[in-house]
């Protein structure tokens, strides 16, 4: 929000402080200044001249001679702009030894023959603006002489502020000089003149026009003046300059003032054409469905049920808090007014904003919440007399002010002691109370704890600690000393999970893997392409997203990080080995309804779900801790590039991921499509844990080629992902000696059923003696011609070892050939 600091200093008596102190203590107090824009600096000696006769220059179409008076003399000056005005007009003239705010000191210099003293000034050379089409014309009451740069409000400084969404009382003029009170203890507000009486007419405002509030809910207060004998023209200068400052368009002077007025109390106003108000009356209540209505920018929008709706006898005429309507604005032929000024609900006017794309100075004001009782009542008092200055307007007496549920000022208690304790440095119970009052709180109680009112412009202080945290803000939180916290010395239980995290990180960051982070934010349209035929197809869904692109709560991580694959390899990056370790996040069944009055806990969803019963009575979503991985390219190489990653290389990771996380029991099978749909049918595991039997832990393949062409992935990509869950239970380290006595290998090479997966053998293996120490599977034969149809042929290096003795040749045989006579009776394997 754009602040003038000369309006700041018009509202406030006794700030001795320079513009770079006042941006210094709002930022250091919250309200940061991203930005300040110095207008007119260093111009001086300009003054307000009259034009006397303009001539045409004897060696120049296009420069012109104007004799300009200064209120003493007569003088000839050269100007070429295009839109010198006729005699008696008035303009700024630059005098010599005046200076501009580029530094340039102007003298009398001769222009194509005839010498200027001088010259007259557009916008960008008063430093202004950007505007250089022609000199600037001031109004005709400006008298001959006078100072222009003091008539024009200059120099000034423009702060940008950065309004937090919980500050909207500083989204206005009054409500930045009320920060600077509490920040300079010497300033204080100045009354604002709110007297209507001079231009009060005689009937009163009932006679003129009706309000009718119907939603309560959407706009608590409504309130309504009427102004007469309107003559709708352009605002002075100063107030168009001082609107331009800020970063607003000037109209005419009744829409000039209600904006004035929003800059000003922060409390936005609107001004209808009474007479083209059916009926002249206002009736607030829901939009119908479908209800059209054309806003001032000209489009006309569908309302809905939820929309709140300022309506005339027949039709709606504005958006409630957002935008106006065409068909009531007020133009050159309105001679009669009716203001709003109302207190409109913040969500309400979000929701609408929103959905229709509409933000406005308005909305954005009443989402974050405005003051329903003064800020309504001021705001309207001072824009109807602004209004009747600048139009000769008449005012009729009274206002329609529709409350039926006035909103109260919120009590705090507040415990001077803990804010001491909380703070760690000493404020006395007076400071604390002064800086609360010139904040706008009312405060009794001279010892003991304080007992704030806090004033309706102030929604977010609600607690104690809102209180402390401004006492905090205004005394300075550099002046809070900078202490050790007092540690109780009580440490916290370990966790699992985030030990299996950590464990899971630390090994695949040993295998070479790097870490990526996403959102857990994802558009529907990238889970939706993975085909998930269970609950991760139906994810859940934001209700106010950001962005549609992050609109969805993953219920995968395998999206996010092809999403990052996509990105290395458009930028011609091949060789890739990610891996992330996130939240997923999957919808709950939904149990039984309970019965009438039963609480959530009583039936209404399963009872590990009873916490979970919130809003409407969705549960909360199923949070599962996951870790998943994505690879492409060419293993590293000596001296020359290295083979092609394959489906080994995948599975080689999650076998070293499990063994340095030492997970017993896990075994690979070939994956179903329900269970991985966006693998390569041939290519694609899952993987089980025994666990209280067989658990599901994840899947690994390489990913299907239509799935690679529908995400832009051109090259072969290998993917996994895993439950953490069984993580955490890891089984322990087992320390024990190194062995002692050699041990000796048998290889083994023998055909198969095809349909057998190598794990069962590897196992059968196992347990066929006690004294094999290591299984490794060597080769798979499929070759055809060379096997038996239905066959694979498969090569097996098996270690025997003893760890009291030395085994002899005998030994190793006789227990090698049980295991081959296992595997012939389980197995029917036939020996190659």
């Amino acid at each position: 929000m754009k602040v003038s600091v000369n309006w700041l200093r018009e509202l406030l008596d006794g700030l001795a402080a320079t513009d770079s102190e006042i941006a210094a203590r709002l930022t250091a107090a919250g309200l940061e200044v991203e930005g300040e824009t110095r207008l007119g600096a260093g111009l001086s000696g300009v003054i307000v001249a009259e034009v006397r006769e303009t001539r045409r220059h004897p060696k120049a179409d296009k420069l012109t001679l104007v004799d300009v008076f200064d209120g003493h003399e007569v003088t000839q000056v050269v100007c070429g702009a295009p839109n010198v005005p006729a005699p008696g007009g008035k303009v700024v003239w630059a005098r010599p030894g005046a200076t501009l705010p580029n530094g340039i000191t102007l003298a009398p210099k001769e222009v194509r023959g005839v010498l200027s003293p001088g010259m007259l000034c557009a916008e960008d050379e008063l430093g202004l603006g950007a505007s250089h089409e022609g000199i600037l014309i001031l109004d005709s009451d400006a008298a001959p002489g006078a100072d222009a740069a003091a008539l024009l409000g200059l120099p000034d400084t423009i702060l940008e502020l950065n309004v937090t969404p919980n500050r909207p009382d500083c989204l206005g003029h009054l409500g930045v000089a009320r920060e600077l009170t509490a920040l300079f203890p010497g300033a204080r507000l100045r009354p604002l003149s709110a007297d209507l009486e001079p231009w009060l007419s005689e009937g009163p405002v009932t006679e003129l026009a009706t309000v009718t509030l119907e939603d309560a809910e959407g706009c608590p207060r409504y309130t309504a003046r009427v102004l007469l004998g309107v003559k709708v023209g352009q605002s002075p200068l100063p107030v168009r300059l001082r609107l331009q400052s800020l970063g607003v368009r000037a109209i005419n002077d009744v829409v000039d003032a209600t904006n004035l007025g929003l800059l000003e109390t922060g409390h936005p106003l609107h001004a209808f054409d009474l007479d083209r108000l059916a009926g002249h009356a206002i009736v607030v209540r829901r939009a119908r469905p479908g209800e059209p209505i054309t806003t001032l920018d000209g489009q006309e929008r569908a309302l809905t049920g939820d929309d709140l709706a300022i309506c005339d006898a027949e039709r709606p005429v504005a958006i409630a808090g957002v935008m106006g309507g065409r068909h009531s604005e007020v133009g050159p032929a309105t001679t009669r007014i009716l203001l709003e000024s109302a207190h409109f609900a913040g969500p309400r006017i979000r929701r609408t904003a929103r959905r229709l794309g509409l933000h406005s100075e308005a909305s954005q004001r009443f989402e974050r919440g405005t003051d329903p009782n003064d800020g309504v009542t001021l705001s309207s008092l001072r824009c109807a007399r602004r209004i009747a200055l600048s139009t000769g307007a008449r005012i009729a007496r009274g206002a329609i002010d529709r409350y039926p549920h006035p909103i109260d000022p919120r009590a705090i208690v507040l415990r001077p002691d803990r804010t001491e304790r909380l703070l760690g440095t000493p404020v006395s119970p007076s400071e604390q109370a002064r800086i609360l009052t010139s904040l706008g709180l009312t405060c009794e109680g001279d010892e003991g704890p304080l007992r704030c009112l806090v004033p309706t412009f102030r929604p977010d202080l609600t607690r104690e600690i809102d209180l402390i945290e401004e006492v905090a803000r205004v005394h300075g939180y550099d002046r809070v000393p900078a202490t050790l916290p007092r540690a109780t010395g009580v440490g916290g239980a370990p966790d699992p999970a985030a030990e299996a995290a950590d464990s899971a990180r630390d090994a695949l960051w040993a295998l070479g893997l790097a870490e990526t982070l996403s959102f857990a934010f994802i558009a529907p349209e990238r889970i939706a392409a993975l085909g998930f035929t269970d609950g991760r197809s139906d994810p859940l869904l934001l209700q106010n997203p950001l962005r549609e692109e992050q609109s969805a709560l993953r219920t995968s991580l395998l999206p996010g990080l092809l999403a990052a694959l996509q990105h290395n390899l458009s930028r011609g990056v091949a060789d890739v080995a990610l891996f992330e370790i996130g939240t997923t996040f999957r919808r709950r069944p939904r149990a039984p309804q309970a019965v009438s009055g039963a609480s959530c806990s009583e039936g209404g969803f399963a009872a590990e779900d009873a916490r979970t019963c919130e809003g409407k009575g969705e549960p909360l979503p199923d949070e599962r801790q996951m870790v998943a991985g994505v690879l492409s390219g060419r293993r590293g190489g000596w001296l020359k590039p290295g083979a092609e990653l394959d489906f080994s290389d995948v599975k080689g990771v999650v076998e070293g991921l499990l063994d340095r996380c030492r997970i017993p029991g896990t075994t690979f099978r070939a994956a179903t499509s329900d269970e991985a749909p966006f693998f390569h049918p041939g290519l694609r595991a899952a993987l089980t844990v025994e666990s209280n039997g067989d658990t599901a832990l994840g899947v690994l393949g390489e990913l299907h080629p239509a799935l690679r062409e529908r995400l832009g992935i051109a090259l072969p990509a290998f993917a996994f992902e895993l439950d953490l869950a069984p993580f955490s239970t890891a089984a322990p380290t087992v320390m024990g000696p190194l062995a002692r006595f050699p041990g000796s290998s048998r290889d083994s090479s023998f055909f198969v059923d095809a349909a057998i997966p190598a794990a069962a053998i590897q196992a059968a293996i196992v347990r066929a003696s006690l004294l094999v120490e290591s299984v490794h599977i060597r080769e798979d034969y499929r070759e055809p011609g060379r096997v038996p149809p239905g066959k694979k042929g498969l090569l097996w290096s098996i270690h025997y070892r003893a760890p009291d003795r030395t085994l002899t040749d005998d030994e190793v045989n006789a227990d090698h050939a049980r295991v081959m006579d296992a595997l012939k009776a389980e197995f029917q394997v036939d020996t190659r």
